[in-house]
């Protein structure tokens, strides 16, 4: 059996002394310890240097855009009140009556004994916006051996005619407005008495039916 001696030993064991030395680790750790600060210090700054820029460039964008900003900033209130004038306009636009229909059912219901001689129609609105009923006047000559009956008879028949169409239908001869007639007309071979009346007529129109559920 072979016998090897080995003369360095102590040259290695300094050598695995040194390694083990706590300064040089400490000295190590603290090296490891400065590069990475170093590093870190590094990519702060590189992160600020970022944010600068950015911030540079939200300064110049908002020095551009602030101009810009007073100036709609100024026209807000005029462009508000306009808003709100279209926003009637349509409004008043959507609620709007018709009275063609109104003078069609009114040609239908005046008989052959009955001339209307003027028609006069309002829409009128309270201070509130709120709609008032609308008032259509009718003034006319009624023909007939009982000339204030044909004139009644008429009311009658367009309070009833009106009332399929619309709400809250009322005709009614305003004060004093029947009265006999001074002429004489001709009407089927017959010379018969006049009476002059004036029918107020106040309806609403009938509020929209709601949509039925699919």
């Amino acid at each position: 059996m072979a016998l090897h001696i080995n003369l360095y030993h102590e040259i290695h064991r300094q050598a695995a002394r040194e390694r083990r030395d706590p300064i040089k680790l400490a000295s190590l750790g603290l090296l490891l310890i400065l590069l990475t600060l170093v590093l870190w210090y590094f990519y702060r700054a590189s992160e600020v240097r970022k944010l600068e820029i950015r911030r540079n460039e939200l300064k110049d964008q908002w020095a551009r855009l602030e101009p810009r900003l007073k100036e709609a900033l100024e026209k807000e209130p005029k462009l508000l009140l306009q808003q709100k004038s279209n926003e009637e306009l349509v409004e008043r636009l959507h609620g709007r009556f018709y009275w063609a229909p109104l003078l069609a059912k009114l040609q239908a219901i005046v008989p052959e004994n009955v001339q209307i001689t003027a028609v006069i129609g309002d829409v009128d609105v309270s201070k509130e916006g709120k709609k008032l009923p609308m008032s259509l006047l009718l003034r006319g000559v009624a023909a007939g051996t009982l000339p204030r009956a044909a004139a009644e008879e008429f009311r009658q028949s367009m309070q009833a005619g009106l009332s399929q169409s619309y709400s809250e239908v009322s005709a009614v001869f305003d004060a004093n407005s029947l009265e006999d007639g001074l002429e004489m007309v001709q009407l089927n071979g017959q010379t018969l008495p006049t009476a002059n009346f004036a029918i107020r007529i106040l309806f609403k129109k009938p509020a929209p039916e709601a949509p039925q559920p699919k």
